[in-house]
């Protein structure tokens, strides 16, 4: 029996002879006729005849043939022939575009039953309660705008899924995860059925479960009537409202707090940014949030930029001088930040302002607050607490007390803080001899070793005129070490002003030595900021 049952489809009589020629086969299987011999007696390029056959008819096997529809193998050229001893397949073409046709039909008749099952849970209702933007929280009125306001991402009043969106919503994805379970659990966002099944959890039966993924989800805005008349007129009315000028009283209260979160996120979306372009995969966690608020107290979110390039550019020498793991590099860049910020304001550095990096846009809710509602000619330079419009800043007014108010300030913070007892206030103010102003025993517990203490001394510098050098800092070790009946453990320098850089060196090397007393700054910035938690101190103490 012949190995192929041949199919001519061509009129052409010699064209039809060398198709049956070269698919005849001999007893043994192997092809009766070479290519070059059929090239030689038809008079046509070797290359050529392949390429006649396979348009001319087609050969189906006797010996190959599908499991599925028992009928043999088409091949239309030697060539696929070949191919199959190395790998024969089980089904011929017909079966698998018939089982591809099938299984295509099956997954549309399934993604039809989610889509009816989503449309059946999820109808668009009506609430007697409508969105009012001036009674909605800050953070929650200016993401309903981040959402809905932008045409690209919004469709007669309902929002494309967050994780589609051209432009960002927020800096980081985990601050867009944030805002929106805040706005969904306040029932204020309706998930809209146009949602695909993906954004949802199905149980193994195929029901819908209660359960869903906010990014991969749509939405429309809780209210009456059609849901783009109920956008129309949230946004209407958040218009009248959203200049910093118009706010209610509680948004004010409400605006440092979300200023702060949503400038660590640009802060962290910059950060990862600039460790990618130097080859790093990053994953901020919780020291990076820590970092990012403390700094953020002091410096503009342009000026973190600046910190933050130079973290990541050190972080890339650090990993190719040192060999290092490109994690391990990585992760040096936030302690080079906390680093720097400590000492940028310790030493009074000026510090540039970055400006946006265009590889990196905007987000949606970053332009609505500073473009929109703060109107801000450049809001990478802008800092609340520099800003004193209806909210008081961490910024005190020294000038205001004198050398023994400030002792007396110093005494009585050091009265209140827990884990400080025994305090005394001791000398005179500019006292000529050893300059000890407060003493003081600081207790340290440890859950593992038990109680610990230290002896204290403070001294304290109003000094606004200058800065603390490194001799000041000199000075001060060698006039404590007269008290020595017993010595103290640690000096606290404390001063309304800030400390040169060689002070901060000085007291760096100092204490790396392990000799005592070990030295501690307390500089302008870092009584500011205890004080701002005391504000009876600086109201009794007319700071503000």
């Amino acid at each position: 029996m012949p190995e192929f049952e041949v199919e001519v489809n061509a009129e052409d009589p010699t064209v039809s002879e060398l198709c049956l020629m070269y698919w005849a086969t001999d007893v043994d299987g192997s092809f009766s006729f070479t290519v070059k011999a059929l090239s030689e007696q038809f008079e046509q390029p070797a290359h050529k005849v392949s390429k006649i056959v396979s348009e001319s008819c087609y050969a189906r096997s006797s010996s190959r043939y599908c499991n599925q529809c028992n009928r043999g193998f088409i091949y239309k050229t030697r060539s696929e022939w070949t191919s199959g001893h190395r790998f024969t397949p089980t089904r011929c073409r017909a079966c698998v575009e018939a089982e591809k046709q099938r299984l295509e039909a099956e997954q549309k008749k399934a993604e039809a039953a989610m889509k009816a099952a989503i449309c059946e849970q999820f109808k668009v209702t009506e609430r007697e309660s409508p969105v009012r933007a001036e009674k909605l929280d800050l953070p929650v009125a200016l993401t309903l705008a981040a959402l809905f306001e932008d045409g690209e991402e919004v469709s007669g009043g309902v929002t494309v899924p967050v994780i589609e969106r051209g432009n960002p919503l927020t800096p980081t994805s985990d601050l867009d995860f944030k805002l929106l379970e805040a706005l969904i659990d306040q029932g204020i966002l309706q998930l809209h059925p146009s949602s695909t099944p993906d954004a949802f959890l199905w149980k193994e039966d195929g029901a819908l479960d209660d359960q869903h993924y906010p990014m991969l989800a749509s939405y429309h805005l809780r209210g009456v009537g059609d849901v783009e008349i109920r956008l129309r007129e949230y946004l209407k009315e958040l218009s009248q409202v959203i200049s910093r000028d118009n706010w209610p009283e509680h948004w004010v209260e409400q605006f440092s707090d979300f200023w702060f979160d949503l400038a660590v996120s640009e802060c962290k979306a910059y950060l990862v940014h600039m460790l990618k372009r130097h080859g790093f995969d990053f994953t901020p966690g919780q020291r990076t949030e820590e970092v990012f608020r403390h700094a953020l107290r002091w410096y503009s979110i342009g000026q973190m930029y600046y910190f933050i390039w130079r973290a990541a550019r050190d972080s890339a020498a650090y990993a190719a001088r040192e060999r290092v793991t490109a994690k391990q590099a990585a992760n040096s860049a936030i302690t080079r930040i906390s680093g720097d910020v400590d000492r940028a304001y310790a030493q009074g550095w000026d510090v540039s302002v970055f400006r946006r990096d265009s590889r990196l846009p905007q987000s949606t809710i970053s332009h609505i607050l500073f473009s929109r509602a703060l109107q801000l000619e450049d809001a990478l330079a802008y800092s609340p607490v520099d800003l004193p419009v209806r909210r008081a800043g961490l910024e005190l007014a020294w000038e205001k007390i004198d050398f023994t108010a400030f002792e007396r300030l110093i005494f009585q913070l050091v009265v209140e803080t827990e884990g400080y007892e025994n305090v005394d206030w001791l000398m005179h103010t500019n006292a000529a001899d050893h300059g000890r102003d407060v003493s003081a025993v600081r207790l340290r517990k440890d859950p593992l070793s038990g109680h610990s203490s230290q002896r204290v001394a403070i001294q304290c510098k109003h000094w606004l005129s200058r800065a603390i050098r490194d001799i000041d800092a000199s000075q001060a070790i060698v006039s404590i070490s007269h008290w020595d009946s017993p010595p103290f453990d640690v000096l606290v320098l404390a001063t309304s002003g800030r400390f040169t850089s060689d002070a901060i060196a000085w007291i760096e090397r100092h204490n790396s030595r392990g000799q005592r007393p070990i030295v501690e700054v307390w500089n302008d910035a870092r009584l500011e900021f205890l004080l701002n938690d005391r504000p009876h101190l600086i109201r009794t103490f007319g700071l503000r």
